[in-house]
């Protein structure tokens, strides 16, 4: 079923694979004919003293050799590009499912494992593709031609060579079945490896800072050590059978020789006919040789597609409507009701109501898994909701188009996320046909465009991975611009300045203030500085709403938000405008 699947990826270069195809029986044909023109040398030329046929057999010779290179040049060629066609379509596809998969699915699979996909599994495929094919269609096609080239020479000889052959196929066979779940190992454990790289390398600053690089040294070397033990298995059941092989090849040799030169002696055959057949015998050699190695490309291209195809036949749980809404236009209308949702079994919002109106600016607290971030997840349905429902502008979000409902959001994680490329495509990530001038007017009013005049190559800059090379506050300015640029109606803030200074956090949310006007705005916070402006604030305790109302109001209550307080500012005095900030530095 796997090899039928692939096989359709093929037939869209089917004009490409039939010429490589014919290409391949031309080069097998120009090879037939060597032997007999050897032949021809041997029993007309030098036994029989025709001499003067010499210079034509040479140039028949020779041409019959420059056909067979220009061939088999040729249809490796086709097959390479052919084959490297194939993977693009291939990979391309894989990737695309990926991209249309949800949260909840990159939630439980790592990183390397589908980066080993991508890469190793697909190229194991690809080398299928090319050599396996060429070794397969090639190599029957040789073995069938050279049999009926054989049997013309020497019936006999022929027949005593195929009884060899079931020999051969059993062997190949038990091969095979031991290859297969050695493979699938081989697989299995590379992946291993390759996740806990990808992990160590993403981690290598938190492995430093607590000393454990020895233990994650150790830890790779266990990992490593497994691949390479199953390694090992699998090339010792290849190893087992070459010692086969060679028995098998000179078993026919020795038959060649006995009854070759007895028939020889008989009169029965010639000299030039035996040296052809045992030419033959040597082109024979050659695709039977190469049915281990294809059983081995094949069982380590199975245990990749089986892979493959699984990760392509997962379903995709959240998809659009056949119907669903497109949304040219947002207000920026936001309401949660009676909204339950759960991770698998694990309950994580209860009950959940709360309204945002277009252009107010609603501040989630709550203490870490209370449910602030599933919150953000909902509006912007990267999961849907367990029970109750979200809504945009009264619809729920799960009538529009994702997509489209998306284009009207814009997030400043917690964690800012910067592409290694320039500092300008950075920004204009979600709107790529932005002008420059578009893209300095929003690091402007982020803050930013100072800072990235001052880098080497300004905006044309190329910074490292995740942002590596920029302090927090620059990466969260750019992560700003980006969402200004981007312009939507509804902005959520994921504790977007939790992870800089106070002195850097009074900046940037002073920059937030210009973005956040004339937009509804969802800020998800820890500290009291980020939240106490917002028009409502909704304090989150295991997954319930258990406070709601505006700063002051939540103050009175003397509930969990003003013990949030206290312990952030430590000193607070009843009173209108009696409010004593003291760790904030305001009064």
């Amino acid at each position: 079923m796997d090899l039928k699947r692939l096989i359709k990826y093929s037939r869209k270069y089917l004009k490409l694979n039939l010429l490589g195809s014919i290409l391949c029986i031309a080069a097998v044909i120009a090879a037939l004919n060597i032997p007999v023109i050897t032949k021809d040398i041997v029993d007309r030329v030098l036994l029989g003293g025709e001499f003067d046929l010499m210079g034509k057999l040479i140039l028949t010779l020779f041409g019959l050799t420059v056909i067979r290179i220009a061939t088999e040049y040729s249809r490796t060629y086709i097959f390479e590009h052919t084959s490297q066609r194939v993977l693009y379509d291939f990979r391309s596809d894989l990737y695309r499912k990926l991209q249309q998969q949800s949260f909840s699915y990159y939630d439980t699979v790592r990183t390397g494992t589908l980066m080993n996909r991508l890469v190793g599994d697909l190229q194991s495929v690809r080398q299928l593709l090319n050599s396996g094919y060429v070794s397969l269609f090639e190599g029957l096609f040789r073995i069938v031609s050279t049999l009926v080239m054989m049997i013309s020479f020497s019936p006999s000889l022929t027949l005593a060579l195929v009884l060899i052959v079931p020999v051969t196929y059993f062997a190949m066979r038990a091969m095979s079945k031991q290859l297969r779940p050695a493979y699938r190992q081989v697989r299995e454990s590379f992946e291993n490896l390759s996740s806990s790289v990808q992990e160590n390398l993403t981690g290598i600053r938190v492995v430093k800072a607590f000393g454990r690089e020895d233990y994650e040294k150790d830890r790779f070397n266990e990992i490593s050590s497994e691949w390479n033990q199953n390694n090992i298995a699998a090339a010792d059941i290849r190893s087992v059978y070459i010692p086969v092989r060679r028995l098998i090849e000179g078993f026919s040799t020795v038959i060649i020789l006995l009854l070759g030169g007895y028939l020889v002696m008989q009169g029965q055959i010639t000299i030039g006919t035996l040296f052809a057949f045992n030419t033959y015998v040597v082109m024979l050699a050659g695709p039977i040789q190469e049915a281990s190695h294809l059983v081995n490309l094949w069982e380590n291209a199975k245990a990749s597609l089986e892979k493959v195809f699984e990760l392509m036949d997962e379903e995709i749980v959240l998809t659009n409507k056949p119907d669903a809404l497109p949304m040219p236009s947002c207000r920026g209308e936001v309401e949660f009701r009676n909204v339950d949702f759960s991770y698998g079994e694990q309950p994580v919002l209860k009950n959940i109501n709360f309204k945002m109106e277009p252009g107010t600016t609603t501040a989630i607290m709550g203490s870490t898994g209370s449910g602030k971030s599933t919150i953000i997840n909902l509006i912007a349905r990267f999961y849907d909701v367990t029970g109750g429902e979200v809504l945009v502008d009264g619809i729920n979000v799960k009538d529009y188009d994702y997509n489209e409902l998306r284009k009207n959001i814009g997030i400043v994680f917690q964690e800012t996320l910067l592409f290694s490329d320039t500092i300008a495509n950075n920004i204009a990530f979600a709107v790529p046909d932005a002008t420059d001038e578009q893209v300095e007017q929003a690091a402007k009013i982020a803050d930013a465009h100072n800072f990235i005049l001052d880098m080497p190559e300004g905006y044309d800059t190329v910074i490292g991975e995740r942002g590596i090379g920029l302090s927090g506050g620059q990466r969260q300015r750019i992560a700003i611009a980006r969402a200004i640029l981007a312009n939507p109606k509804i902005l959520i803030l994921d504790d977007a300045t939790s992870s800089v200074d106070m002195e850097t956090e009074h900046e940037i949310q002073q920059t937030l203030k210009q973005l956040m006007d004339n937009r509804t705005t969802l800020i998800v916070a820890h500290r009291i500085s980020s939240v106490k402006d917002a028009d409502q604030i909704i304090v989150l305790d295991e997954g319930r709403i258990v406070e709601q109302g505006t700063h002051d109001e939540l103050l009175e209550l003397r509930g969990k938000y003003y013990q949030t307080f206290i312990e952030q500012y430590r000193e607070y005095k009843d009173g209108a405008g009696s409010l004593k900030l003291v760790s904030g530095g305001m009064e």
